[in-house]
C-alpha cells in the first residue's frame, strides 16, 4: 500500500492536488491511501507519531506558523524513509529543499506530467524499502522485515518477535497492519500479524512458525491464509 500525505492550507489547491494524485495512481494501477492536512504543523505532528509511516509527502512549502522546510527538518529527525515533494508558487526555497533532501520541487499550478514522474519515482523507492523503524523504550530500532517472525497485540502495545529478541512499541495493531507490506505480512487473527515467509505449517486453526511458536488463526481467515501461502 502506497501511503501519501498531502498538505496545503489553501482548500482549492489541496483538493486539486489530491484529485491529480488519485488520477495518476489509478491510471497506474497502484493501490494507495491518501491523508490530507490543511495545517502543516498538525501534519508534522501526525507523521511523527509511531504507526503513522507514510511513503510520500506532497506539501505546499509555505504555511501559517511553519513552512515546509521546518516541517521537513522535524520529520527528518525520525528517519530518511519519507519522500518529500514540495509545491510552491515561488522558487525562493528551492535550495533549502535540497538541504532536507526533497525528492522534487514543483511550481504551482502543478504540471500533471511532472507530478506523475515524481509520484512514480517515490513509489519505486517505497517498493524497495525492506525495513521498519520501531520505537522501543525511547530508542528507535531499524528492523528488517526478514527479521520479523510475528507481531502480537497487547492492549495498547504491539510486541514484535524477531529472530534474536523481542521489541515492544506503543501502537495499535490496526495501525501496524497499514504500515507493513501485505505481500509479506498477513493479519491472521485480531491479535496477530505473521510473516508469511516464517510460517512452517498451518492446521485448523493454528499456524506453527519457524521458531516453534503456535499462532491462532481466525476461522474466517483460515482459507485466505492458505491461499496466500500457496501463492
Amino acid at each position: 500500500m502506497f501511503r501519501i500525505a498531502i498538505c496545503d492550507d489553501e482548500a482549492t489547491s489541496l483538493t486539486l492536488n489530491k484529485m491529480l494524485t488519485e488520477q495518476i495512481l489509478k491510471e497506474e494501477g497502484i493501490e494507495y491511501e491518501i491523508c490530507t492536512f490543511d495545517d502543516i504543523g498538525q501534519m508534522a505532528d501526525t507523521l511523527s507519531k509511531p504507526g503513522q509511516r507514510f511513503d510520500c509527502l506532497l506539501s505546499d512549502i509555505l504555511s501559517t506558523g511553519m513552512n515546509g522546510i521546518e516541517a521537513a527538518e522535524k520529520l527528518r529527525d525520525f528517519g530518511e524513509r519519507l519522500d518529500i515533494i514540495f509545491i510552491s508558487t515561488t522558487s525562493d526555497y528551492a535550495l533549502d529543499g535540497y538541504r532536507v533532501r526533497a525528492l522534487r520541487y514543483l511550481k504551482k499550478p502543478v504540471d500533471s506530467t511532472l507530478l506523475k514522474e515524481a509520484l512514480l519515482l517515490s513509489y519505486g523507492n517505497s517498493s524497495r524499502k525492506d525495513s521498519i523503524a520501531i520505537n522501543c523504550e525511547g530508542k528507535y530500532y531499524n528492523v528488517e522485515y526478514s527479521d520479523i517472525i510475528f507481531c502480537e497485540s497487547q492492549a495498547r502495545e504491539v510486541e514484535f518477535t524477531l529472530q534474536d529478541k523481542k521489541l515492544v512499541t506503543h501502537m495499535k495493531i490496526s495501525d501496524l497492519e497499514k504500515v507493513l507490506p501485505d505481500e509479506i505480512f498477513f493479519r491472521c487473527h485480531r491479535s496477530y500479524i505473521v510473516n508469511l515467509k516464517k510460517v512452517e505449517n498451518i492446521e485448523r486453526y493454528n499456524a506453527t512458525m519457524k521458531n516453534g511458536q503456535l499462532i491462532p488463526i481466525s476461522q474466517q481467515l483460515y482459507s485466505e491464509l492458505k491461499n496466500r501461502l500457496s501463492q
